[in-house]
């Protein structure tokens, strides 16, 4: 077969990479969307495995030594407000963004809380086996459906590197019964460094040779061969099917898609600047693609449950993980504020739960999702502001109680989005949040 045949095989086996997340610039906002809200685009920085709360946001300095743990407390730009020694450049600039300490959901289960924290709903039984796919669509998903696209050539929701969890062992990022065409698109890997290019991914290079007009002529008798099967179909899929191919074709000519996604377009410096490792080029990544017009991100920032610190979490979270995140996500501020866009752009930092107060036996933290902590700012809402407090050991809320959904359902209402409005699937009404209203002192 000659390498330069667009063939259907070739552009459903990008599936993996880039999946349909809008139509050709057709869409517009849905019939529930606030026309102009505060937030345009969202990016969720994921630190999936569960981040310990008494580590990071919510230090106990006053708690016994088996609480408290090894890290020292510093002042931030709040008054009164201390985090860990690990965090300076995020102390510096508290005044930019919100953290909520007294956060809760039901679950200490990483794949049901994954499920949760991603689309706002419990999956009892969730496992990496018959329970890995979505039960509920995802948040993303959401607003790609209700909201739409922002501009030709950029789908409306993209998961950066890719949308899976627990090692791709789960996958809770998706679309589910809303249909391909609102499944995510695929950054593909990102560099772990600052050096190193990025590759775009395959499936979103033009074959070598291939005119544009070739390449046209290919795509209509790719959809005449399928015309009789949309005719056929009643289940909606081949539409879906339909829309995830005009995302894939699109994305290989648009322009726009592809300066989007070109990490190696970023000068040496400003990739030094977020940081030479995995998560400061995947929090660049989500800056670009936020700047570029993407209504929403999720990175995951983890590749398989690197926050989930059950063995030497105070070495681990000194070393690895505290440092990259604070560098990152310190930058992406700075910068989103820099370019006029913070205001109009909410970040979110969240993680499935925290972890348990106590210190286990090989100096880690367990499972713990009674209450733990986000960090939530941009997109029109208010910052500056500590919410909540835990017990003092970090085991309960204790002041201000705000169940996980509350979180959501503010994002929702940043993008415009009314998380009361129903889709049908099975012939039952299924709301976008069944639970969560919005967190009033952010607004």
């Amino acid at each position: 077969m000659r390498n330069d045949r667009t063939t259907r095989r070739a552009i459903l086996q990008a599936s993996g990479v880039a999946v349909g997340s809008f139509v050709a610039g057709r869409s517009a906002l849905g019939e529930t969307a606030t026309s102009n809200p505060p937030a345009k685009r969202a990016i969720v920085l994921f630190l999936q495995g569960g981040c310990s709360q008494l580590d990071s946001w919510d230090m106990k300095p006053n708690a016994p030594a088996e609480y408290r743990g090894e890290f020292d407390s510093i002042a931030t730009a709040t008054a009164g407000y201390r985090i860990c020694e690990h965090m300076p450049m995020l102390a510096a600039r508290t005044n930019r963004f919100n953290v909520l300490r007294s956060v809760h959901h039901g679950t200490p289960s990483h794949e049901a809380a994954i499920h949760w924290v991603l689309t706002g709903y419990d999956y009892p039984g969730a496992n990496t086996t018959t329970k890995n796919r979505n039960d509920k669509p995802s948040v993303g998903s959401f607003v790609a459906k209700v909201r739409g696209v922002s501009k030709p050539g950029l789908p409306a929701y993209f998961c950066v590197p890719d949308k899976g969890q627990l090692g791709d062992r789960v996958r809770y990022a998706d679309s589910y019964f809303l249909g391909m065409a609102y499944s995510p698109f695929e950054s593909g890997p990102v560099p772990v460094d600052a050096e190193s290019p990025y590759r775009v991914p395959q499936p979103l290079v033009m074959f070598r040779g291939m005119e544009p007009t070739r390449f046209d002529e290919r795509a209509g008798l790719l959809q005449q061969l399928d015309k009789f099967r949309r005719e056929a179909d009643a289940s909606g899929m081949m539409s879906g099917m339909d829309s995830f191919r005009r995302t894939a074709l699109d994305m290989i000519t648009h322009p726009v898609t592809q300066a989007a996604i070109d990490l190696s377009k970023e000068t040496p410096e400003t990739r030094q600047r977020y940081g030479s490792n995995k998560f400061g080029q995947r929090v660049l990544m989500a800056r670009r693609l936020a700047e570029a017009g993407v209504p929403f991100t999720l990175v995951n920032l983890a590749d398989n449950q690197d926050w989930d610190t059950h063995v030497d979490n105070f070495n681990t979270m000194k070393t690895r993980l505290l440092p990259l995140l604070d560098r990152a996500v310190a930058t992406l501020l700075d910068e989103l504020a820099e370019r006029g866009l913070l205001d109009s752009t909410l970040v979110a930092v969240v993680s499935e739960f925290g972890r348990t107060p106590k210190i286990n036996a090989t100096v880690g933290r367990d499972h713990w999702s009674d209450v733990f902590s986000v960090m939530l700012t941009g997109g029109g809402l208010k910052t500056g502001q500590i919410l909540g407090t835990s017990n003092p050991r970090a085991e309960i809320p204790q002041d201000r109680p705000i169940h996980y959904n509350d979180v959501l359902a503010t994002i929702y209402r940043q993008l415009g989005i009314e998380t009361d409005r129903v889709f049908m699937h099975e012939g039952r009404p299924v709301p976008i949040l069944y639970q969560g209203s919005p967190i009033a002192e952010l607004s």
